[in-house]
This record gives C-alpha cells, structure tokens and sequence, in this order.
C-alpha cells in the first residue's frame, strides 16, 4: 500500500460518509425499526453501515458530553467524579456493553426471522440515534440553576425512541406485549449500565 492508497482511502470514507450520514441519521429520527428492518432484508441503498454510523455518533457524543461536564467550582468531589466519568468513559462504556444489549433483545425477541446478528445491527442504529438524544438531554446540565437533572428526561426520552423503534421493527407482534418486552429490556441494560459506571466511579475516587 503507498501513501497515495491511504489518502484514497480515506476520501472515500469522507466521500461515503457525507452521502450516507445525513440520509441514515434522517431515516433513524422518522422511521427508526422501518430503517432497520430494510437493512437487514438487504434494503441498504444509500445507508451508513451500522459500525459506521455507531462510531461517528459515538464519537459526536463523547466530544459533546466532554464540553457539556466540564468541572466547575461548585460542586462535591463526587459529581466531579460522576462528570468525568461523563465526559471520558460514558460512550466507552456503552460500546462494551453494545453485545450485551443486542444479547438481551435477541433472548426477548427471539424467533425464527430475528437473529442476533440483526439484534446487533438493531441495536448499534438505534443507540447511535439514541446517543444524539443523549447529548440533548444533557445540555439542559448547561442551564443555570436547573432543579431537575438531565438523567430525568434522558430516561423517558430513551424509552419511547426504543419503543417506537420496536413498534416499527417487530410488526407482526402485538403491541402490548412489544412494550413488556421493551420495558424489561431496557431495565436489564439499565441496570447492566448503571453497574459498570459505578465499578468505574467507584475506583475513581
């Protein structure tokens, strides 16, 4: 390979990504579960790859969550630490535990026309939007005085998408046992984040 092969490289990477982001990134706000499910019938079009498009919204994130807590004066040495476990660890850890999630939805939502390996390209879409909501949830941390912390919307938020992505992804169940299901995912992986983050907090300080 000469250096000639690594600039085409990555012009094509740009190139694809410039394509391919906006129109995912539109298709995952609209008609997320529809888009996933045209995916993995083969349906890619002009689609970003889910690793991809996972790893630029993870890096968006990452760098949005470090400007969003940055430390101030104000606050005990265990916020500060919950902060920078925000700003450096957050998406780190929610890409670790990405094989997790898709597991944990793959055993819900088993059956004969749903595998895990398109649990993994579900998931890695959806988080991948899911961090973008995540960055607009925290900016409310930015407003002065605030007397509700973002974790508040940032739950609910995080749900419905969820949701409405399996609403759309797994149409020929019902409803109502779609948000049992949903729900029962979304507390283990809750709970399987929240137990990896305070390991973590709990060594920092």
């Amino acid at each position: 390979m000469t250096t000639a092969n690594i600039f085409h490289e990555i012009f094509h990477f740009f190139t694809y990504l410039d394509k391919g982001f906006p129109y995912t990134l539109k298709k995952l706000a609209l008609a997320p579960g529809n888009m996933q499910k045209d995916y993995v019938n083969g349906q890619r079009g002009k689609n970003q790859q889910p690793f991809s498009m996972y790893f630029v919204c993870g890096t968006l994130t990452a760098l949005a969550l470090y400007i969003i807590h940055r430390p101030t004066g104000n606050i005990s040495h265990f916020e500060e630490v919950q902060g920078d476990f925000t700003r450096h660890y957050y998406v780190i850890v929610q890409s670790i535990l990405l094989p997790f999630y898709a597991f944990v939805t793959w055993v819900f939502f088993k059956s004969k026309n749903f595998n895990y390996a398109e649990s993994l390209v579900l998931l890695a879409y959806a988080l991948s939007f899911m961090f973008l909501l995540v960055v607009f949830t925290n900016l409310i941390d930015l407003i002065p005085h605030k007397r509700i912390a973002a974790a508040y919307y940032e739950i609910p938020v995080l749900f419905l998408y969820l949701l409405w992505t399996y609403f759309n992804f797994f149409k020929d169940e019902l409803k109502w046992r779609i948000t049992i299901k949903t729900v029962l995912t979304i507390l283990i992986c809750y709970f399987a984040s929240n137990l990896a983050g305070d390991m973590i907090v709990n060594r920092m300080l």
